[in-house]
This record gives structure tokens, C-alpha cells and sequence, in this order.
């Protein structure tokens, strides 16, 4: 499967400053888009954690091409969430900037909790990398960050940049990361 883990760069100190009842507003017009762009591509949106979003593809359905959808809908979020930031700056808000992290690999899906909450989700290796190469956007300078895994399956369709390999935090194995620049012409 293919997941996408997105956050908003500082927003802690944004809520600091913040009213909350603007805030949640402000907030939920930002995941309207969000999930817009990852719905059109087929994404299952999981779950909103605080002010990021955690999306996967190919399950529960089998989608062949789950790893192009990802990249057209992070590609999309991404251009959604710059065209909200106008709106946001015009009515005086602060800018709401997303980083995104995308990885593809075995990962298992299904409910999970306890006898009193259950909830659908995606649980492994995957998506924890997934999770990490989101965080790594901050030290490499980025907003979308994918792994190997996912270059290697979708590098006709779409251009990226070359980042040398690291070591995620929590992880082991090294792995060489990848900048989505855009679709192929």
C-alpha cells in the first residue's frame, strides 16, 4: 500500500497565538481541502492527528496504480493547500504550510483498539517511514519527501530530485530519499 502523512509546519506556535474557535475553523477549511484532493484520487483518509493527515491507497479496494495516485493527489493537496494560503493571508490568517511524506510497501490493514474503540487503520514498518519522511521535509528543506520505494515505482510520471540516503529517526536501515518536484510532461 501507499501511504501519505502530511503536517503543518509550526503549528504550535500558530495555535499559541491563535484563537481557538478561529482556529478550528481555519483548521477544518484546511482539511477540506486536504481531503479533497486525496478523495479524487482515491485515497482512503484515515485519521486527522491534531493538524496532520494520515492517507493510504490500495486497500480496502486494490488500486494497480496506488502509488501514481498518491503522487498526483500529494501534488494536488500541495497546489490546494498554496491556494488556500491566499485566502488565509488575505483575511489576515497565518499561512497554513503543509509538508508531505509518501512511502509504498507491505503494511497491514484492518481495525484495531480496544472492546470499547475500534478504528480502521493501516499499522507497520511502512507506515511508519511514511510518517518519518514527512518529519525529514524539515531538515532537508522540503515539503514533499518520498522514499526509494516509491521513485522507483512511479519515476516515468513524475519528477523528483535526489537527496542522499539517511537514517529516519527510530529506523535502522538507510534510505534514499526523494523530493516530488511534479508530474512528467
Amino acid at each position: 500500500m501507499t501511504l501519505v502523512f502530511t503536517d503543518v509546519q509550526g503549528f504550535t506556535t500558530i495555535a499559541e497565538a491563535a484563537d481557538p474557535d478561529g482556529l478550528m475553523r481555519q483548521t477544518s477549511r484546511y482539511f477540506s481541502v486536504m481531503t479533497d484532493a486525496f478523495l479524487t484520487e482515491g485515497g482512503t483518509v484515515d485519521k486527522f492527528i491534531g493538524d496532520a493527515v494520515m492517507v493510504f491507497w490500495n486497500a480496502p479496494h486494490p488500486q494497480p496504480d496506488h502509488v501514481a495516485r498518491a503522487c498526483r493527489a500529494t501534488l494536488a493537496a500541495k497546489a490546494a493547500g498554496e491556494r488556500l494560503n491566499a485566502e488565509f493571508a488575505a483575511e489576515g490568517l497565518t499561512p497554513f504550510v503543509t509538508r508531505f511524506g509518501i512511502h509504498v510497501g507491505e503494511a497491514v490493514v484492518g481495525n484495531v483498539g480496544s472492546s470499547e474503540r475500534m478504528n480502521y487503520t493501516a499499522l507497520g514498518n511502512t507506515v511508519n517511514l511514511a510518517a518519518r519522511l514527512e518529519g525529514l521535509n524539515k531538515q532537508v528543506g522540503t515539503t514533499v519527501l518520498a522514499s526509494e520505494d516509491v521513485y522507483l515505482r512511479v519515476r516515468d510520471q513524475f519528477e523528483f530530485k535526489a537527496f542522499d540516503a539517511v537514517i529516519a529517526k527510530g529506523m535502522t536501515k538507510e534510505t534514499r530519499i526523494f523530493e516530488l518536484v511534479g508530474a512528467s510532461a
